[in-house]
């Protein structure tokens, strides 16, 4: 804060004598005090009487006292003693940092303890939605849906360049009546990954040679992910965290498949004359009854339509060798999902419509775009489960497909296969 500039000849302050009352709000002051100790109010200043913009106030001493002048520094930028010092005074409201711990229900509080200090919402689950994009040509999304508490669902992808050299895409949906299934299909996906990361053996490399080793590949990928999910729980609990597996590798734009479980994978070519399919089966009673005859409807629909025969666990059958395709890719889309997705779209072919509709729909459709949208479309129907969508968009080289069963890729010499 300034002095008040004076009139005339600068004039010398008299000598202090005795106190000073403030002539502002009256406080008596030392008499030594340049400024009021309760208002911050000038009490050495020159007479102003020439100009009338603040009248004199004469005490005993004959010393002329006068309030401070108005503040005039921008709003915000006020010393203490203009604003009372009530503290700092912004001069333009300031949002807040938007970070980790800022609270995304209310936008004011921040996460303490697991909760926010203003209103009490817990952060959201990380697991809650992810998205993931390796390359252009890969991705998927991974959404809790509308009904569950927590996603049970889990997805792993990778990805090289260019589109079609190789690419794997695991999803793993966890067993709702067990113990940490969320944890168990993590384990799952992440364990098989590490697996199917590794190139293929090519052999004498014939298709055959291929084929096989792909199989093999893909049967110790189950076998490294069932003991992940075993070694997820350290107690014997009544229902122990468990799973499912489906999961699809790339390799010069050839496809291997494999699942255990009702989680699937499934082939949508563009050309119309080229039938869309499921690759592999399921293992549920759902299943059971369509191989006895029951309609695909009747059978899905029913009530133990999702009662699944085989699982990953520390309580899962003695047989988990995956139920294995192979085929060469022609232009189209490759899907790995989970029951959120085909509870409401199961046929190949329709969920081919589905997903070319909602492509034609994007400006520039992307396989994390298209997952997107399936993904909304499941939560539009009711959400009612975990929802994993992974897509491989493959150019293909344009050769006819072609299909082996796990008898063909012959796993391992003597082990049990299911074709």
């Amino acid at each position: 804060m300034t002095d008040i500039p004076t009139t005339g000849a600068p004039q010398p302050a008299p000598a202090p004598t005795g106190s000073r009352d403030c002539p502002a709000c009256g406080t008596a002051n030392p008499a030594e005090s340049t400024f009021c100790e309760a208002c911050g109010a000038d009490l050495v200043v020159a007479v102003r009487a020439a100009n009338g913009t603040q009248p004199a106030a004469d005490v005993s001493d004959g010393t002329v006292l006068a309030s401070a002048t108005p503040q005039t520094a921008p709003a915000g930028e006020e010393s203490p003693l203009d604003v009372g010092w009530t503290g700092a005074v912004p001069s333009a409201a300031v949002a807040p940092v938007a970070d980790e711990l800022t609270c995304h229900a209310c936008g004011e509080g921040h996460i303490v303890d697991g909760y926010c200090d203003h209103c009490g919402t817990p952060p959201p689950n990380p697991r809650d939605h992810l998205v993931e994009s390796p390359t252009s040509w890969v991705g998927g999304v991974c959404d809790i849906g509308k009904r569950h508490a927590r996603n049970e669902d889990a997805m792993s992808l990778s990805a090289g360049e260019p589109a079609g050299s190789r690419a794997v895409l695991v999803v793993c949906d966890g067993v709702s009546m067990a113990t940490d299934s969320h944890i168990a299909s993590l384990a799952a996906a992440k364990a098989a990954r590490a697996v199917l990361d590794q190139p293929f053996p090519k052999g004498v490399g014939t298709p055959d040679a291929w084929a096989a080793g792909a199989g093999r590949a893909l049967t110790s990928a189950v076998t490294r992910a069932n003991e992940a999910v075993a070694a997820s729980v350290v107690e014997d609990v009544p229902n122990p965290p468990s799973c499912t597996f489906a999961a699809a590798v790339v390799e010069d734009d050839v496809i291997v498949a494999g699942n255990v479980g009702d989680s699937r994978v499934y082939w949508l070519p563009d050309d119309a004359a080229e039938p869309a399919r499921q690759l592999g089966r399921d293992d549920s009673f759902a299943q059971e009854q369509m191989a006895a005859g029951v309609p695909r409807l009747e059978a899905e629909t029913g009530p133990h339509a999702h009662s699944i025969t085989r699982w990953l666990g520390k309580d899962a059958p003695d047989d988990l060798t995956p139920h294995l395709t192979t085929m060469t890719a022609t232009p189209g889309w490759l899907m790995v999902c989970s029951d959120g997705l085909w509870n409401y779209c199961s046929e190949a072919e329709a969920l081919r419509s589905l997903l070319t509709d909602a492509a034609a729909r994007i400006e520039d459709p992307s396989p994390t775009t298209v997952a997107q949208a399936l993904v909304d479309f499941a939560n539009e129907q009711g959400g009612r489960d975990n929802i994993t969508v992974a897509l491989a968009r493959l150019a293909g080289r344009g050769s006819s497909t072609t299909t082996t069963e796990a008898t063909a890729a012959a796993p391992v010499e003597g082990d049990p296969t299911d074709g």
